[in-house]
């Protein structure tokens, strides 16, 4: 991994550019971007390899970094009164068919990916082509969980798609860009476009980040809170994170949970998403530490 380049410090905007632009160039990543706060508090970019006519203005897919839209969604209306962290969906939802199981699973565990969905073997959101958010969400609800709900972590794009046409039953107040990213294909698993500008400001909406505490964790300590990925304070890296990944690309948003904020979006398929995401975000993040 890559640390800042020498000269790199606090209130050296230009050094904290030259500091990203080095972190994003990860093996088996490309064609690298990203926007990400400045130390004046303003919205600065770096990219490295990318062609003239694309860059952090250009139109991307974002993949699963819609999730913290969706959440951040969620957290307003929880905020507000119109939903409630431990309301069943069964009675969010009607008319749509359900199980018992599924009809008792609650907004939080979805939220947190504890709804017991497991798409080890199949994700119900690929199952069709295009792959189809809505059908993917009816595709979980009308059978029993694979697992027990409430007690593992289970990443699931189906579980937000249901949070999803939860926020489309009562669309009014919804942002322009997120309804549009929820009619989409890939819905609120993924749906969301836009430059990375656009992405930057909508995510910087959520700011400042709200845990909800888990009882269940992942192995390394972690869990899920409004869509993001909440560290332990003693793990390397940012706070919060929240990777993305589509066949031919990898995003990835990290935040300090407060006002600090980089998205990046980069080409490449590696074999190991997840350890290249992880070490990708350890790099950047050195460069936006104070």
């Amino acid at each position: 991994m890559l640390a800042c380049l020498p000269g790199c410090t606090p209130g050296d905007e230009g050094a904290r550019v030259s500091c990203v632009e080095q972190a994003l160039r990860q093996p088996g990543l490309e064609q690298d971007v990203a926007v990400f706060t400045a130390e004046d508090g303003g919205v600065a970019q770096a990219k490295v390899g990318w062609l003239t006519f694309r860059n952090a203005d250009s139109v991307l897919p974002m993949a699963s970094l819609t999730k913290p839209l969706v959440a951040g969604e969620v957290r307003r209306r929880v905020d507000r009164g119109e939903l409630r962290l431990e309301q069943p969906v069964g009675a969010l939802l009607p008319g749509v068919a359900f199980v018992p199981e599924t009809a008792s699973i609650t907004v939080r565990q979805l939220l947190q990916h504890r709804a017991g969905f497991d798409r080890s073997f199949r994700d119900p959101l690929f199952a069709s082509t295009p792959p189809n958010c809505h059908a993917a969400a009816r595709d979980v609800l009308q059978r029993r969980p694979e697992l027990g709900v409430g007690q593992q972590v289970l990443y699931s794009n189906a579980g937000y798609c249901v949070l999803g046409d939860i926020l489309l039953s009562t669309p009014s107040g919804l942002p322009a860009d997120l309804r549009l990213a929820l009619d989409a294909p890939l819905g609120a698993a993924g749906g969301w476009t836009g430059t990375l500008h656009q992405l930057h400001r909508a995510l910087s909406r959520t700011l400042p980040l709200v845990d909800l505490p888990a009882d269940v964790v992942l192995p390394d300590g972690s869990h899920y809170a409004y869509g993001w990925r909440r560290w332990p304070a003693a793990v390397e890296g940012p706070s919060w994170s929240h990777f993305g990944r589509l066949p031919g690309m990898v995003s990835l948003a990290l935040s300090d949970g407060r006002g600090t904020l980089l998205v990046a979006h980069f080409l490449g398929d590696p074999q190991d998403v997840d350890a290249t995401s992880l070490a990708a975000s350890h790099a950047l993040w050195r460069c936006m530490a104070p």
